[in-house]
This record gives structure tokens, C-alpha cells and sequence, in this order.
């Protein structure tokens, strides 16, 4: 999808003399990262009401309400904001992944700030990463998409997918590839660098 295309459905009414044409499905360059930053945010949901440990540990460690309570509230909460993302599209889609992106980055400093990359940010339970400038940087990025969503919306995740090639299988399959990579950028890769450093000083 290298520009914006506007996808005509090819479906009419008949029940006069005059045909009347579905309205046009938008389609934006952005809506794979789009639907995906809102997979991402729905995962990060399952995982504060499935197990709040390692959210509450950040954010009791920034200094912040941290009961089990409080945690299953942003998990539900962020489950909520990705199926209006998933379900509407829009500006309001790419204007809530923008907010909530923001959000998380300006965390992620400080958590990462007042923990010395200590301690990890709590987004996915368990398997979590300590936090550190790259998940400041994923945040800042995927906040950028949400922003650039708002100027060039796509509709929907169903219509897109609808009106994209062979029933949007390919594009359902790219969106979860990008929200798989996301994922691991912010969990496997942390945990990998941080490993490696320590090899690296003992070969100097």
C-alpha cells in the first residue's frame, strides 16, 4: 500500500431504478501499524488482568497506585481503547493510539529514570524487559503512527481488510507478523542486549 487508495464496493441496491453505490472504503499506508500498535496495546491489556505482578512492581517503583485492583482497571482499560481503535478506525482510532503511545513513553523514561533500567516496565506480565531508551523509542514511534493516522485515517479493521486482496488475508497476516515484531522489540531484544553486555566488557 505505498499511497492512499479509496476502495469502491461493488454492491448496489435494487430495490429502485437508480443503483446506489456502498460508500467508499478509506484505506491508509498506515493502517497495518495502526491496527497493529492497537493488537499490541490489547495484549498488554490480557496481561495486567492476567498477571498485574510485574505492573504493579513498575508502578509501584514510579511511585504510583499500584494494587492488583488498579492494574486489572488500565489492563481493562487498555483492552477497551484497542477494540474502539479495531472496531472504529478513524481519527478517533489514530488520535487514541497517539495519546495512549505518548502515555506510555513518557512512563517508560521515567520508570527508566528512577530505576536505573532496573526494573522492567510491567506492559506484558511476566516476560517484561527492563525498561530502558528502546522502549522509549518503540513508544515515541508507534505514537507518530497514531499522529499520522489522524491526518490520513483508514476506516475500520474489518473494512480494510475487506476491501484489501484476497479477502485481506495478506493484510490480517502482516498485521499480526508487525504486532509479533513489536512484541518482540520490546521484550526479547531488551533481555538480549542486556545480556550481551556483560560479554562485551569481559573481551575488553
Amino acid at each position: 500500500m505505498a499511497r492512499t487508495r479509496q476502495a469502491e464496493v461493488a454492491v448496489c441496491h435494487v430495490d429502485g431504478p437508480t443503483a446506489r453505490p456502498v460508500p467508499s472504503i478509506a484505506v491508509s499506508p498506515l493502517a497495518g501499524p495502526l491496527f497493529a500498535a492497537a493488537l499490541l496495546v490489547a495484549l498488554a491489556g490480557i496481561a495486567k488482568l492476567s498477571r498485574p505482578a510485574a505492573a504493579r512492581v513498575a508502578l509501584r517503583t514510579a511511585g504510583l497506585p499500584s494494587t492488583a485492583v488498579v492494574v486489572r482497571a488500565l489492563g481493562a482499560g487498555e483492552l477497551l481503547l484497542a477494540g474502539v481503535v479495531l472496531a472504529v478506525g478513524g481519527r478517533l482510532g489514530g488520535a487514541l493510539i497517539a495519546a495512549a503511545y505518548l502515555a506510555f513513553a513518557a512512563f517508560a523514561a521515567f520508570l527508566a529514570s528512577r530505576s536505573r533500567r532496573a526494573v522492567p516496565c510491567g506492559c506484558f506480565g511476566s516476560g517484561s524487559a527492563p525498561v530502558g531508551p528502546l522502549h522509549v523509542g518503540v513508544n515515541l514511534a508507534l505514537a507518530a503512527v497514531g499522529a499520522a493516522a489522524v491526518v490520513r485515517p483508514s476506516d475500520d479493521l474489518v473494512s480494510v481488510a475487506r476491501a484489501t486482496p484476497l479477502a485481506g488475508i495478506p493484510f490480517v497476516g502482516f498485521t499480526v507478523l508487525l504486532t509479533w515484531l513489536l512484541l518482540v522489540l520490546l521484550t526479547a531484544l531488551p533481555e538480549l542486549l542486556a545480556a550481551a553486555k556483560p560479554t562485551k566488557a569481559a573481551a575488553r
